[in-house]
């Protein structure tokens, strides 16, 4: 028998998952990520732990849920589709929150942040030669590139204008892209290193006769 869709449970949800992620949160600005658990969560949403369960494994898939906003903005650096303009909103946002989520750019919500972002980049990249290295670990080198300059800007260089952050987000994206993209240069034949010339002490090739 298949299940009816129901609207008003699906507000319930939604409203159930933005309550918990306010309080989530709040809580982690306050106390930072590891002090923060479960039980607490809940309580300061005023949900049951059950229903918390429901709706998430732990408070880790939470932290991915409310790192998936700015994520897919940076993810989309990736194939071309954004430009500088389009990044503006977010970086805008990143420095005037700066003071209250800077918890969000240090161990261990970066760390974690991190791996949530190479997961939205790794499907974006192209299909790379067998010489390359692999798309997992580029993502991983992507992402923590993008959050690196955005960490360093907000902590040393606020002062710098989100356009040309967001030029350099873009520009550094599609040069690691780019750049994986062209694999490693294949090894010279064994055979070929024969035919070099050797060069001795006295600047002549060895072998070479002298006039």
């Amino acid at each position: 028998m298949s299940r009816t869709h129901n609207p008003r449970t699906d507000r319930r949800a939604q409203r159930t998952r933005r309550d918990l992620t306010a309080a989530f949160v709040e809580l982690v600005l306050s106390r930072g990520y590891e002090g923060v658990t479960t039980a607490e969560i809940s309580r300061k949403a005023n949900i049951g732990r059950s229903t918390f369960y429901l709706h998430y494994a732990g408070k880790q898939q939470l932290l991915e849920e409310s790192l998936a906003h700015p994520s897919a903005g940076l993810a989309a650096c990736v194939g071309g589709e954004l430009t500088a303009p389009q990044l503006l909103p977010l970086l805008e946002h990143f420095r005037a929150q700066r003071s209250i989520n800077r918890v969000f750019f240090e161990a261990p919500i970066r760390g974690l942040w991190v791996r949530s972002l190479a997961a939205l980049i790794e499907p974006r990249l192209p299909r790379l030669p067998a010489s390359a290295v692999p798309r997992s670990l580029l993502a991983s080198v992507i992402a923590e590139a993008q959050i690196a300059l955005v960490t360093h800007w907000l902590t040393a260089h606020a002062g710098l204008q989100p356009e040309l952050v967001a030029q350099q987000l873009l520009a550094g994206t599609r040069a690691l892209s780019a750049g994986a993209g062209a694999g490693v240069p294949p090894a010279r034949p064994a055979g070929a290193l024969a035919n070099l010339h050797v060069i001795t002490e006295n600047g002549r090739p060895r072998g070479s006769a002298r006039r």
